[in-house]
């Protein structure tokens, strides 16, 4: 069996995602032959799929989509279409890479992870995909015309951004029919997905929802605080994970945060001098601050939350679902209503009971850091709760990689049917 993992490479989340399923796709079928194509953080990941003796392949240039603005203010066909998604999700070039690269690996299937020029690639090329995705439908499939005005955006065509959004679905429906398998790690909510392509997938019975797809790590015993404390500089603190990296729309967005975030810790440690805080944000740290350490990247942050008095982060979904299983004290944070990628997740995690804050200031920040501290074991049980959600049955990984093992040798029926209603 050959397997050929296309993960989007848009965010380190998508990696590491298609890094929780190819380790236990070897655990299962220990021949396997399996690839990954990186096109993100490829000196960190390179070494973990290595390790699962995984073929990598490497894109000839990486693009930093934590650190740079991806969209204008103004919301329309040029700015959104021609200026992201076809350097992102949409992409002719990156269809025909993805087509070139199965061509060369020869795979029994190709796992698509949100990754729809890849998806595009492997049907194409006739080779079974599996799907993998933490959105339903596009984004903006799942957003009005009024939420993204409301957010500061500028849509001076209506008429265009509902001919986007239509001709997205489209797309999405039919890559989601296609597929051997389409599996998601997030909980349907029938307010937010009703007739999205992904609940018409479920419903159709090709469509599964596992829960999280996450490294066994997540759910392990901790390690010892004093390893952590040793290895981190937090001896004798309680500590707060602040976590600001992830794909984002307007830089200044991601600025804006870190600089609420140490406003904030400098005015609660006047009260808590115990205190610590722990910055993660896919980049690289010039200052320093009393009291704080800047941390780039942490594969196996896990370490650190399972210790943490509480954890504030961005709603990307990936960290969603580890943080779910690790039942992490955390909040949720949302730098800008503009941060349009991310509106349709912080509805969910709200809907889901954890507690969220958007485009917080100092002192939204104050009382959620206060409330953590002064009520722990309400705070925890919180969002305990709304990680029971997220995570029903733990860890969906072993799942994912017996449907894509199944995937691989199966006949494609469906494809079959396809065909002879075409005829």
């Amino acid at each position: 069996m050959k397997v050929l993992y296309l993960p989007a490479e848009t965010g380190t989340g998508h990696n590491m995602r298609a890094f929780a399923m190819a380790t236990k796709l070897r655990e299962l079928v220990p021949d396997v032959e399996q690839h990954v194509y990186l096109g993100s953080k490829s000196p960190i990941f390179s070494p973990l799929f290595e390790s699962l003796g995984t073929r990598v392949h490497v894109a000839p240039v990486e693009r930093d989509h934590a650190n740079i603005s991806q969209l204008g203010t103004s919301f329309d066909w040029t700015t959104y279409v021609t200026g992201y998604l076809d350097r992102t999700f949409i992409s002719g070039d990156k269809m025909l890479n993805a087509v070139a690269l199965i061509g060369a690996t020869v795979p029994d299937v190709v796992v698509s992870d949100y990754n729809i020029a890849a998806s595009l690639a492997a049907e194409v090329s006739g080779v079974p995909h599996v799907l993998v995705t933490e959105r339903y439908d596009f984004t903006l499939g799942q957003l009005e015309n009024d939420t993204l005005v409301g957010a500061g955006f500028v849509v001076k065509n209506p008429a265009e951004v509902d001919m986007i959004r239509t001709a997205l679905t489209t797309l999405f429906d039919w890559v989601t029919r296609r597929a051997r398998a389409v599996i998601t790690d997030k909980p349907p909510i029938d307010e937010l997905d009703r007739d999205t392509p992904v609940f018409r997938a479920m419903a159709a019975g090709h469509g599964h929802f596992l829960g999280p797809i996450v490294r066994d790590e997540c759910s392990a015993a901790p390690v010892p605080r004093s390893a952590v404390d040793e290895r981190f500089g937090l001896a004798g603190s309680e500590y707060i994970v602040a976590g600001f990296g992830g794909t984002t729309m307007f830089a200044e967005n991601k600025q804006r945060l870190l600089d609420t975030y140490l406003s904030a810790f400098r005015r609660f440690r006047t009260t808590h001098p115990r205190a610590r805080l722990v910055v993660i944000g896919r980049q690289e740290f010039s200052e320093e601050v009393d009291g704080v350490v800047f941390l780039n990247y942490v594969t196996d942050w896990h370490s650190l939350i399972k210790h943490a008095k509480i954890v504030l982060s961005p709603p990307g979904w990936i960290s969603v679902t580890e943080l779910a299983v690790m039942n992490a004290p955390v909040a949720y944070a949302l730098s800008g209503r503009n941060e349009y990628h991310e509106l349709e997740a912080m509805r969910r995690l709200a809907l889901l009971g954890y507690r969220v804050v958007t485009e917080p200031d100092v002192s939204a920040l104050l009382r959620i850091l206060d409330e953590a501290f002064s009520a722990p074991d309400s705070f925890v049980r919180a969002a305990a709760m709304a990680a029971g959600a997220i995570a029903p049955l733990g860890n969906g990984a072993k799942v994912a990689a017996e449907l894509i093992a199944r995937a691989a040798v199966e006949p494609d029926a469906r494809r079959r049917a396809d065909l002879l209603e075409c005829e």
